[in-house]
């Protein structure tokens, strides 16, 4: 008697070789044609765990739409190309359930949420409290809470956002305590606001998405021009707002992608602009490298693929633990 289809849970748990059956978010729908003339899609499907890609013959039994946005019951194949685990489905039914327990969400929310308000309240700079409340109020931090940091290179989830500004805010707090010279107040300011601009510019219904206005102008513009609206309105209340320090802001937000070439207008030109920069890059490329390394199913033990987006190869063999020496 031949084994059914394992039933899977969690996407994480997938394996080369395996049948499955499994219930999942469509995300993604592309349609291709093959060299030969040949229909196919391209899914990216989605649990709370993370994607995956199906590829959709036209052999497969589909029952119902299976567009973007639609949960579906998905029987098939794991293998792997390109070094990463996908799914050749046979059979997708689409389901009437709904998609919300099926987006992935940054792991302890709770506790990244308890953790950013511990971090503003390190803030003891009036102006810099009075901006900051400005900006977060109870109604757009649940907005910052939920917003993804990134549609696909890192941190691209409900959530990321918050998750990205917690450890960047964290390690300009340690910088702090190494270079005494840096003005901590204005460093977490900006670490907390250097992407306050994405709650404008990505939407997320099934995956982040860009809005019209993110497409249009981004978020390093956005937020720079949120901390201009938001002071405008502190001095038309009759509250003082040093010039300077809003130039300081703005400059922070402006210039944390390092240069024009990487969609800053600007660059750092005082040590906390430079500190957020590096804090905001090292964040980012630590979630690639991750990412890369973990998700490689290739064969070769020491290294990835080489990666065209990044052109390099990544080297995912890591030393045991219980064998490193003092």
């Amino acid at each position: 008697m031949s084994k059914g289809p394992f039933i899977i849970k969690d996407i994480k748990a997938l394996s080369p070789g395996q049948q499955v059956w499994g219930k999942f978010l469509i995300l993604e729908k592309m349609h291709k044609k093959t060299k030969d003339g040949k229909d196919m899609h391209n899914l990216t499907i989605g649990d709370t765990s993370g994607d995956l890609n199906v590829v959709v013959w036209d052999n497969c039994s589909i029952a119902g739409a299976a567009e973007v946005g639609q949960v579906i019951g998905l029987l098939g194949d794991v293998g792997v190309f390109a070094n990463r685990v996908q799914i050749t489905a046979k059979r997708i039914k689409t389901l009437e359930e709904d998609p919300l327990p099926y987006l992935r969400v940054a792991a302890g929310l709770d506790e990244l949420k308890q953790s950013f308000e511990e971090i503003l309240a390190l803030v003891e700079d009036a102006s810099m409290q009075k901006l900051l409340a400005r900006i977060l109020t109870p109604e757009k931090k649940e907005k910052f809470y939920q917003t993804p940091a990134a549609k696909k290179i890192h941190h691209n989830y409900a959530g990321g956002l918050l998750q990205h500004t917690v450890t960047v805010a964290r390690m300009c707090i340690q910088v702090c305590q190494m270079y005494k010279d840096l003005n901590c107040d204005l460093l977490i300011t900006g670490a907390v606001l250097h992407d306050v601009g994405k709650m404008d510019e990505y939407s997320i219904k099934v995956a982040p998405e860009y809005t019209v206005a993110g497409r249009l102008i981004g978020h390093i513009v956005m937020g720079s021009e949120l901390i201009t609206g938001t002071v405008a309105q502190i001095r038309a209340e009759g509250e003082d707002f040093s010039e300077e320090l809003e130039w300081m802001l703005k400059h922070m937000i402006l210039s944390h992608h390092g240069s024009l070439e990487f969609g800053s207008p600007v660059k750092p030109l005082f040590p906390e602009a430079m500190v957020l920069h590096i804090m905001d890059d090292l964040d980012a490329r630590m979630f690639i490298y991750f990412n890369k390394i973990n998700e490689d199913e290739g064969e070769d033990p020491f290294f990835t693929p080489y990666d065209s987006f990044f052109a390099q190869n990544f080297f995912k063999y890591r030393y045991p633990a219980d064998k490193q020496e003092d």
